[in-house]
């Protein structure tokens, strides 16, 4: 399993973003309300990213890519920011990353993620916190 490198900052706030994906499927009725149900016990997650790199960082970025997640084919350990907090989660990419060069050496990229372990509380938690 890869690692986000310690050498790269985390995803920024900015073009953050968490989108979990349907886990149930829905059927419409001639008549009456639309049924639904759950479809799979584990339904990934879309995570969108940013982040703000310099020269070397990119460099970084670029090789980690190519040669420690196989061109953004295999899974690896990110950060996440979640409920949680910053919780560390599996993740791949869904698509090639993107670059613009902000000058002076400096770069966003931006990226998007699945997971397919997005850290929630268990059930025992949300009993804890009094939801019933």
């Amino acid at each position: 399993m890869a690692y986000w490198p310690p050498q790269l900052p985390k995803p920024q706030l900015s073009g953050y973003g968490i989108a979990p994906q349907a886990a149930f499927v829905r059927s419409d009725m001639d008549a009456g309300p639309a049924r639904q149900r759950r479809r799979f016990t584990q339904a990934p997650t879309d995570i969108t990213v940013e982040l703000v790199v310099d020269q070397v960082q990119m460099a970084i970025f670029e090789a980690w890519f190519e040669h420690r997640i196989d061109s953004g084919a295999a899974w690896f350990d990110a950060p996440m920011l979640n409920g949680q907090g910053v919780t560390t989660a599996q993740c791949r990419f869904v698509e090639p990353w993107s670059a613009k060069p902000l000058g002076g050496g400096m770069h966003v990229v931006s990226a998007r993620w699945e997971t397919r372990d997005r850290p929630v509380m268990t059930d025992a938690d949300l009993t804890a916190a009094g939801v019933v």
